[in-house]
């Protein structure tokens, strides 16, 4: 092996283990202390593409809870479990408490959406309602029915970080059957 030929494959192979890869959504099963039931919560890491203006070496999360539940039909097929929450974890101020946030966002390059998310108390997380986790995961808003469209594969979302510039976060998204099964957002046929 020559020198050069070695350094670049030494370049590339560190290049890579420091991109976030996401090849599944990370489930984590936990009790709650207070009332002994259990809950799933998935999550994956994203990228800052325009980093808070105060950055920190925090990365931004996307987190989806939900909890198991009796399987219930719905339009022709099943659902099993129930979400919670989900939201995105930005790492910066983003508005005032009780203050819903504008936030933009792009799925797999596609055309720009803007919507209002609320904010969560420590105004650094965005909380996404059902109808927007089903379109940023499957591009639509309804509950998804299995082997239909394929689901979205990135996700880039921008909001204004409070009183300064625009942050923006790019998820690159693996397959959410597990999750979205999980938390009731796909429709099973059997």
């Amino acid at each position: 092996m020559t020198k050069p030929f070695a350094a670049i494959l030494v370049v590339v192979c560190l290049a890579s283990s420091c991109v976030p890869q996401n090849d599944k959504w990370i489930r984590e099963d936990k009790t709650d202390p207070l009332r002994g039931t259990t809950y799933s919560v998935f999550h994956i890491d994203g990228k800052f593409l325009t980093p808070p203006q105060n950055p920190t070496d925090d990365t931004p999360f996307f987190f989806v809870k939900c909890i198991s539940g009796p399987r219930k039909r719905v339009n022709g097929g099943y659902i099993n479990g129930k979400l919670l929450n989900a939201f995105i974890t930005v790492e910066a101020v983003v508005g005032r408490s009780g203050d819903p946030a504008e936030v933009h966002y792009r799925l797999d390059d596609g055309k720009m959406h803007t919507e209002r998310w609320d904010i969560g108390t420590n105004r650094t997380s965005l909380f996404l309602p059902e109808i927007e986790l089903n379109t940023v995961l499957y591009g639509h808003f309804t509950k998804h029915k299995e082997n239909t469209n394929p689901p979205v594969r990135k996700l880039v979302v921008g909001v204004n970080e409070h009183r300064a510039a625009e942050v923006v976060i790019q998820f690159d998204m693996p397959d959410p059957a597990e999750m979205a099964d999980a938390c009731g957002l796909l429709i099973r046929k059997k």
